[in-house]
């Protein structure tokens, strides 16, 4: 784990893919502040058919890329450093789209309309987002064409899952 990043901890994780089930099965994953790569890591373990991670710190990108070597995943997994605002800029210019996205953002993050915006706009509009925050923080109902369907808590943390509104 490189110095300076909070993991997912293991009951978050554990119920995570939990209620995603077999869902995950064949698709494409997007992990953001993917620190270790975890999340993007277990998800292909459980069938993913790929996974792009973003991880500002050097530390993290090298981790990420050792770890996909190491698990075999080299050919599965896009590793993309830098700022999440340019990157998922990039990404949404490549019109690409995702049908899992995870967000585990800093918990000094308080205000989070960047990401959703960018996250509307990247989620298939069969996806799911998930993001993980400080239990108390307060996120969106709605955010765009993103509707909060949940809310979990775990401790100091908790995941909000949201899908896209048809049309």
């Amino acid at each position: 784990m490189p110095k300076g990043i909070r993991p997912t901890q293991g009951i978050v994780k554990r119920s995570l893919f939990d209620s995603l089930g077999t869902w995950i099965q064949d698709k494409t994953v997007l992990e953001i502040f993917a620190g270790s790569g975890a999340i993007g890591f277990e998800a292909l373990s459980r069938g993913a058919s790929f996974c792009t991670f973003v991880e500002k710190s050097r530390a993290g990108f090298m981790v990420i890329r050792d770890n996909a070597e190491f698990l075999g995943f080299k050919d599965k997994v896009k590793v993309l450093r830098g700022d999440y605002i340019r990157v998922l800029n990039d990404l949404i210019k490549k019109e690409e789209k995702f049908h899992f996205i995870f967000a585990d953002p800093p918990y000094t993050m308080t205000v989070f309309d960047s990401l959703f915006k960018r996250v509307a706009q990247l989620l298939d509009e069969n996806g799911l987002f998930v993001i993980e925050v400080r239990k108390h923080t307060t996120l969106p109902d709605k955010f765009l064409n993103l509707k909060k369907e949940k809310e979990v808590s775990f401790g100091q943390s908790k995941l909000a899952y949201y899908s896209c509104i048809p049309g």
